[in-house]
This record gives structure tokens, C-alpha cells and sequence, in this order.
């Protein structure tokens, strides 16, 4: 049998002994027979649900039924015995993946790039599963049964909605197997009409005769006659639980009450366990009741809560004993108390000596050496000041792994009055609604860490100090209080500052200027960022790079003079630090990204680039951060191949984006520069009812919690469409005041450039000579930086008559020529241009193959496996699943997940658009 139960990776200190699978007693009843009807269809299965209350053997049944399983086919057993603590999407999908470590999966991107974005059941949570999916999809050899065990302590809702999600898309080459007290919230009904799921209830795990008389001979129990047994049976109705308390303790039984159903289990197994207990040694009585503390029981934690230096032995002596508790490591040894045996003592345990509890906890603490647990120890022991030292040690890898949910779970077990006192608190707080894009409340919370730092005012808290001040002014950047967020700025002079805070304050200082559009304090701001990313990766400091580079590999300010050679250098240093090993998500996007060769127009690099980065893109589409650039992206891909419509549904998607969890806070500040890029690309083709769709939109004056750029994009807009309608002098009014904010504030990838609409309507109007004037002020900006992005994202029928209406005598400039032989290779024919006032052209619109993205067909089709273009091909050819299932010799389930896994990885959401994928590849 292959089994995972060797060590995995540690997950920000997750004990290794959530991974072993449980070691078996010798003296274990075999279920064959229930094992033998679950055996076939669990082969086959998408799920396996034991679900039965507490004492049925689940556990032990999940041991048994993959050792059979084991047996008749190759397969790795991976276990998770899952906890409170694993109750939330993150923390659940990292103990998953440090489960799968020692499998060693072909990973596309290492869970540590995307679990620290996965928070909860949004799409890009969804999305995230991409990377563990394709990797068990992508392995070679045995098959995978994932067993999580106890996942009645999994109660959040996106936890369980994430969950369902993975089983609805786990490939054939593995299985889920399920141990729960309680059915668990995911599609049952839907997998149990599919017949996909293998449920085994409590009446299939209770013990009938046979398994009784079984229990008695393995347990030695000779003197219980036939007699006994069966009226323990017909007591306990067969629950093993108490069968295995009342065969083990058989006396005049005339006072135990006849279990009746679930709801008196707990009631039998006290009344039982108190004999168990009390046939126990004094010693060993308060040995187990002190112990009950403790999630696992080892040597070393023993020692410490009982003071009796033969721990190692008593945990020997008791596990002869047959109590309840199963074996992690036999060798050590480590056990844990059954949950109910345990739940028992720890009641117990208070009747006899009521507060004791605590001081047991903070013994456990001081030489746990998990740090989970040695929190849960603390906060349980009331020792607020060792609890909160250990939060702080341990939250910044926390938080870098993106287990936000648990950093808060601990810190809302401390008194309010503890949190007030501690900025180093109220910023973990602000960091956790940060990661949430929750910006508004993460500000309350650094204010309040703001105070505190400020007056305590050591050396340290004033660095603390500096950087909160520079998260919150990146926050209010981002909501576009610009007033605020310079403010911020300002109180960092004079503050002591680490290489992170200087980075990060660096690459602030970058946003600042380019939401201001101010070149004058862009260039220098970015000279700064670039010379210190340089330096850090320089030091092998490739861990500094994150706070500076947030968010940069967004076009936003690829098209400011004289940042080209900068942005170059960059992505070069992000590049060199990845190379070296691995980095931070951010630095795989700033080292991939290709708007240099966009803006300088060099159509084969950006094609090259572009590919890159969209591969990456994709790799990452679970992270929201990427989004917008992803969209953008597509958006380049379209406008490069000339496909108009395929450039706008990548926008249209990116204002979706901005409107739904977890970025619909930015929806005041992000949402209208999206929607420019949208309408850009419907004046690009022409397209004034589409534009018009956007007009309410436009009218609106500038917000508070706008950029100040928006002002002249939305007059652009607004111009474009006046243009489209005819209406010349309301265009060349609405385009001159365009004109004169794009000299104040100019975002030209958002945008595009006024000055050449405004040319152009001049031309139209047979102005010449102001048109002349306008190419002039462009043709300037264009050969200082070298670039000519701002003519791509004209129209194409646009770029034409400005280029022909440029005088033969420019071009004997120095760079005019090249600049102009650059934008006419690139040049692709309009798909539908704009043109002469008169009735709105109907846009050529092809069919897409689906919302997401169809046309990307060959990067799509390699993500499938060997069998899955097998599976599509015959798809494409018309045949049923059960013909495909006869032609490949597959099972008719095997070939449903198959098709499934095939329409996730092409992001389509039917057969017929799957089919159009094959055949366009």
C-alpha cells in the first residue's frame, strides 16, 4: 500500500500528525462485509461520505476501506485529520496541500503562490483550485484516495462551498474519501442522482452479531456468554462505542439505561466511561483527566501537564489498556483520546477540580512546540500577554500564506481591552481587512495603530509607525483620496524606516505620482524604486520585493517619457530574482509583463512578451490582484490580432470584475477608468449604440473618489460618441477641454490620447492646419520616449489620414521615419471603423466560445491531459458519453468527470463550445 503517511511540509506550523494515517489495533474488528459493498462503487466514486455520530468507527472504517482499496489497485493514501482550526477556505486547502507534499505533483504554480489569496467561495477561489486540480490531473503513476477525516469541525460556509467546488472538478485520477458526524453542506443530492457518491451511514457501521462475537474474541472477553452479547447488542443497538464500554466492563446491568438513538449516546458513554475511569489506578485517573487538556498526547506534553517524568511509560501502560485512544506514532509514542472520550474527561476534569484547566493549559503551552497549538493553549489558559507574543511571532508567515481568517480568529479570543493596548494588534487587524480589499475598515484599524506607535514613540514603534503610515496612504491611493493619502506621505518625514518600508514607500511614492499623472514626480519616484528592487535582488533580499512592486505590472504608467528603460530594468531585476528561485506572485507578474514592447511598438517582442505574460496571467486568475491586467491583457491579444470583439468582452469582463466580491469596494474609484478602456474599444469600431450604453456613465462629473484623470477620459468619451453622431461641434468642444486635461493628467492606457480625435476632427473639417498643430505636440511626446502606444490604441481608419496628412519634411527628423515604419507594421485593417456622420454601423460580431476565453485555443487545449483530448476529440466528433465510454473502455462516470474537467479548463460551459474549441486548434 502506497500511504502519505510519512512526512509532509509543514503548513506555517501544522503538526505532521494531522497527516499520518492512524495506525490500527491488532485487536480491531475487520469490516469485511460492509467493506466489500462499498468497495466497487468507491472505485468509481467522486466521493465517499462515512457519516455517522461519534463511536461508530468511522475513522477506523476510512483505514480499512483504503487498505482494500490499496490492494486492488495502485494508490497513494493521503490523510488530513482535520480540527477547529482548520475551519476556514484557506486553512482547510493548506492542510490539503501539505497532505499531497510527499506526492511530489507536477505543480504548474506552487501552493504557496495562491493559497494566500484564498479567503473564501468567490470565482477567484474557485479559480484557484486550477493549480491543484491540474496537478493531481497531471500526475503519473497511482491514483489518489484524499481522505479528510472529521470534517464536522469544517462548519464555514465558504469553506464547504469551496470544498464542493474541488469535489465537482476532482479528475478521475483521484477520490475523496469523507468522515463527518453530520452530513456536510455540499451537493449530495446532485452526485448521489449522478451516482458518484458512496454514503455509508450509521446503520451500515453498526455492529450485528457476528461483528460482536468478533469484539469479544479479539478482546479476550471469554466470560461474556451469548447471552450478554446479545442484550448488549439490543441495549446499545449496536453502536461500537458503547458495545466495546459495556462487553469490556459486563457487571449486573440492570441500571444502564437502553440506548435510544443518537441523542443518548453521549449519556451511555459517560455512564460507561465513568467505569472505565474508575477502574483506573488513582494515578493514572488523574494522569488521563490532566491530559485531556491536550489534542495529542506525547511523552514531552504529558511531562509537562502531569509533572511524572514517565510519561512515556504511562502512555504505553494505557494504550494496552484498550482505552480510547488511537496511534499516531507507536514508536514515540503519540495517541489521542477519542473525541468523546476525550470531551468526557475534560468534564470531568472540571467536576473533580474545577480551574484547574487553565494552569494545565499554560503548562502544555510553554513546551508545545506547534505554534497553533500553543496559542490555542494560551488563549485557553486566559495568559493574554504570552498568547499575544506567540500571535505576533507567528502572523507574519500566517498572513504571508494568506491565513488571514485564523489571524483573526485568535486575535477575537482576546479582551477588547487587550487589543486597545496593542498597536502591533490593531495593525494585524488592518492587514487582515486589507486582505479582504476591506481598505475603509483596515484604515479604522491603523489609525488606531497609528495612535498607539505614536505614543509609546521608541525607535521601534516609530518604524512601525513609518509603515502603517504608508499602508494606509496606499489604501487611500487606491479608494482615490489622494488629499489623505498625501498627507500620509508627508508625516513619514522624518520617521526611521526598515528596507521593507523604504521599498514599499518607494513604490508608493510611484503610485502617488501616477494617479496624480505628475511626469515631474513619476520619473524620479521610479528611478528611486528601481535602483532599491536592483539592490535587494542584488542581495538575494528577493522577500523585500512585495510591498515595493504592489500592484506596478498594471499598465496604468507604462506610457509616462522617459519611464521606458526603467520599466525594462524592473522587469529584468523581478526576472533575475525568479530565476534564482522562487518569489512572490507579484514578482512573477512584474517579471513577465510586456508593456515595454506594447508602448515602443515592437510587434513580434509583444507578441512574444504577450504570451508570457498571459500565461502567467492564467496561472494566477484566482488572485484578484491580477484581474485587471489579466483582462488588459486579453485586451492587447485582441487589438494585436486585429479582434475588436475580443479585446471588448475582455473589458467588459474587467468592469464585471469590479462589481462583484472581493473588489466591489474599488467600484467607486476603478470602475469608470475600466469602463474608458470599454468605450475606447467601441470607438475603435464604430460602435456608437454600445457607446451609447455607456453616456449616463460619462456625463458624470468627477468624484471625490476619482483619480484626477477621470475628468478628461470621461470628456474623451463623451467627444468620441459626438463624433460618432455627427455632432462636430459638440465633439471639438468636448475634445478641446479633453485635450487640456490630458496636458494635466494623462493616462493614455485608459484613455487614449485626445489630441489625435481632436486631429482628426480638424482633417475631417479640412482644418489642416490645426490638426498639424496637435500631430506636432504628439510626434514631440512620441520620439522624447521613443514609444508610439498612444497611435496603437487609435483607430485603425484614424491612424491613416493623420500619418498621410504628416508634411514630407518631418520625416527627415531625427526618428520620425522609424517612429512612423513602427506603427505601419503594426497596422491591422479596422474591423469596422469609424467614419462620416450617418446611421450607427452594426458591429461584425463573431461568436465567442464562451464568456471567459475561447479563442486562446492552443495555450487551452495544452492544459489537457493525454485522456482528456482523447475524451474531446471523440466529443467533437458528436458521440454520446456512453459511446466514448465503449470506445476508450472507460466507465460511463470516469468519462462524466473527464468531460467536466475539460470544460473547466477551456472556460466554456457546454459540449458544443468544448467541440468548437477542438476544431478551431
Amino acid at each position: 500500500m502506497h500511504s502519505s503517511s510519512t512526512a509532509a511540509e509543514p503548513v506555517a506550523g501544522v503538526p505532521l500528525t494531522k497527516f499520518r494515517v492512524p495506525r490500527l489495533r491488532r485487536d480491531m474488528v475487520l469490516r469485511s462485509a460492509v467493506i466489500e459493498r462499498a468497495l466497487a462503487p468507491a472505485r468509481e466514486a467522486r466521493l465517499v461520505l462515512v457519516q455517522a455520530p461519534a463511536g461508530f468507527g468511522k475513522t477506523t472504517f476510512l483505514v480499512q476501506l483504503t487498505e482494500a482499496l490499496a490492494r486492488l489497485q495502485p494508490v497513494d493514501v493521503v490523510w488530513v485529520a482535520l480540527d477547529s482550526e482548520d475551519n476556514d477556505a484557506n486553512r482547510l486547502f493548506a492542510a490539503i496541500c501539505a497532505a499531497l507534499a510527499p506526492l511530489g505533483l507536477p505543480w504548474s504554480l506552487p501552493p504557496a503562490a495562491w493559497l494566500a489569496q484564498l479567503q473564501d467561495a468567490g470565482p477567484q477561489a474557485r479559480a484557484a483550485l486550477g493549480p491543484l486540480l491540474n496537478a493531481l490531473a497531471g500526475r503519473q503513476g497511482p491514483g489518489v484516495a484524499l481522505v479528510l477525516d472529521d470534517l464536522h469541525h469544517v462548519t464555514d460556509s465558504g469553506a464547504l462551498a469551496l470544498l464542493d467546488a474541488f469535489v465537482d472538478r476532482l479528475p478521475p485520477e483521484a477520490c475523496l474519501l469523507v468522515g463527518s458526524r453530520v452530513a456536510p453542506a455540499l451537493s449530495l443530492p446532485r452526485w448521489r442522482a449522478a451516482g458518484e457518491l458512496v454514503e455509508l451511514g450509521f446503520e451500515d457501521l453498526q455492529f450485528d452479531a457476528a461483528a460482536a462475537a468478533a469484539l469479544r474474541e479479539l478482546r479476550g472477553l471469554a466470560r461474556v456468554s451469548d447471552e450478554q452479547l446479545q442484550a448488549a447488542l439490543a441495549r446499545t443497538h449496536g453502536w461500537p462505542a458503547g458495545l466495546q464500554l459495556l462487553l469490556g466492563h459486563a457487571r449486573d446491568q440492570a441500571g444502564v439505561p437502553t440506548l435510544i438513538g443518537p441523542a443518548a449516546h453521549r449519556h451511555l458513554f459517560d455512564y460507561f466511561a465513568q467505569e472505565v475511569l474508575g477502574e483506573l489506578p488513582v494515578n493514572l485517573q488523574d494522569f488521563v483527566l490532566q491530559c485531556s487538556v491536550l489534542p495529542e498526547l506525547s511523552p514531552v506534553l504529558c511531562e509537562a501537564v502531569t509533572a511524572r517524568a514517565d510519561a512515556g511509560q504511562v502512555l504505553e501502560s494505557l494504550y494496552r489498556r484498550q482505552l480510547f485512544l488511537s496511534a499516531l506514532d507507536e514508536t514515540v509514542p503519540v495517541l489521542r483520546f477519542h473525541d468523546l472520550f476525550r470531551d468526557f474527561l475534560q468534564r470531568e476534569l472540571e467536576r473533580r477540580e474545577p480551574g484547574l484547566a487553565p494552569a494545565l493549559h499554560a503548562r502544555a503551552a510553554a513546551v508545545e512546540p506547534v505554534t497553533a497549538r500553543a496559542v490555542q493553549h494560551l488563549l485557553a489558559a486566559h495568559r493574554w500577554d504570552g498568547a499575544i507574543a506567540r500571535i505576533l511571532q507567528a502572523a507574519p508567515g500566517l498572513l504571508a500564506e494568506g491565513a488571514h481568517q485564523t489571524v483573526q480568529r485568535w486575535l477575537g479570543q482576546l479582551p477588547e481591552v487587550a487589543l486597545a493596548a496593542q498597536p502591533e494588534l490593531q495593525e494585524l487587524l488592518g492587514h487582515c481587512a486589507w486582505a479582504s480589499y476591506q481598505y475603509a475598515q483596515a484604515d479604522v484599524h491603523l489609525q488606531r495603530a497609528q495612535e498607539g506607535y505614536r505614543a509609546r514613540g521608541t525607535h521601534d514603534d516609530r518604524c512601525r509607525l513609518h509603515a502603517v503610515l504608508v499602508l494606509r496612504a496606499r489604501a487611500h491611493n487606491s479608494l482615490g483620496a489622494l488629499d489623505v493619502s498625501a498627507r500620509l506621505l508627508a508625516e513619514c518625514e522624518g520617521l526611521p524606516a526598515d528596507e521593507r518600508t523604504q521599498l514599499a514607500l518607494a513604490g508608493v511614492r510611484c503610485w502617488e505620482a501616477g494617479a496624480r499623472a505628475c511626469t515631474r514626480e513619476f520619473l524620479p519616484a521610479l528611478q528611486a524604486l528601481v535602483e532599491r528592487v536592483e539592490d535587494a535582488v542584488a542581495r538575494h533580499r528577493a522577500d523585500l520585493l512585495v510591498p515595493a512592486i504592489n500592484d506596478l505590472y498594471n499598465d496604468f504608467f507604462y506610457d509616462i517619457p522617459g519611464t521606458q528603460a526603467l520599466w525594462r530594468r524592473l522587469r529584468e531585476a523581478c526576472a533575475r530574482a525568479a530565476a534564482r528561485g522562487p518569489v512572490h506572485w507579484q514578482g512573477l507578474v512584474q517579471a513577465s509583463t510586456a508593456w515595454p514592447e506594447f508602448w515602443h511598438g515592437d510587434r513580434a517582442a509583444f507578441a512574444a512578451r504577450l504570451e508570457q505574460q498571459i500565461r502567467v496571467r492564467d496561472a494566477l486568475h484566482h488572485l484578484p490582484a491580477t484581474w485587471l491586467d489579466a483582462f488588459e491583457s486579453r485586451e492587447m491579444q485582441g487589438l494585436l490580432e486585429g479582434d475588436l470583439v475580443k479585446a471588448r468582452q475582455r473589458i467588459e469582463r474587467a468592469v464585471e470584475a469590479v462589481l462583484q466580491p472581493p473588489l466591489e469596494g474599488l467600484e467607486a474609484s476603478w470602475k469608470r477608468p475600466i469602463q474608458f478602456r470599454a468605450a475606447r474599444l467601441m470607438w475603435c469600431a464604430g460602435d456608437a449604440d454600445s457607446l451609447a450604453g455607456l453616456e449616463a456613465a460619462m456625463q458624470l462629473p468627477r468624484s471625490a473618489s476619482e483619480w484626477p484623470f477621470v475628468e478628461g477620459g470621461r470628456l474623451a468619451m463623451l467627444g468620441r460618441l459626438a463624433l460618432l453622431r455627427g455632432q462636430w461641434a459638440d465633439a471639438e468642444h468636448l475634445l478641446q477641454a479633453a485635450v487640456q486635461g490630458y496636458a494635466q493628467w494623462r493616462v493614455s492606457s485608459q484613455t487614449g490620447d485626445p489630441r489625435l480625435d481632436l486631429a482628426w476632427l480638424h482633417w475631417k473639417q479640412d482644418r489642416p492646419a490645426a490638426a498639424l498643430g496637435l500631430l506636432e505636440d504628439v510626434w514631440q511626446d512620441c520620439l522624447r520616449a521613443d514609444t508610439i502606444g498612444a497611435w496603437l490604441l487609435a483607430p485603425p481608419a484614424l491612424r491613416g489620414p493623420l500619418l498621410a496628412l504628416t508634411p514630407g519634411h518631418w520625416l527627415d527628423r531625427p526618428g520620425v521615419a522609424g517612429l512612423i515604419t513602427r506603427i505601419e507594421q503594426w497596422s491591422a485593417p479596422p474591423a469596422c471603423p469609424p467614419g462620416p456622420p450617418g446611421p450607427p454601423r452594426p458591429m461584425a460580431v463573431r461568436p465567442a466560445l464562451s464568456a471567459d476565453d475561447a479563442g486562446d485555443v492552443p495555450g487551452l487545449l495544452a492544459s489537457l491531459t493525454e485522456r482528456e483530448r482523447e475524451v474531446l476529440a471523440l466529443l467533437a466528433e458528436g458521440q454520446s458519453n456512453k459511446l466514448i465510454a465503449r470506445a476508450l473502455d472507460l466507465s460511463l462516470h470516469t468519462v462524466k468527470r473527464h468531460v467536466a474537467n475539460i470544460l473547466t479548463k477551456l472556460a466554456v460551459e457546454s459540449r458544443t463550445q468544448a467541440a468548437a474549441c477542438w476544431h478551431r486548434r
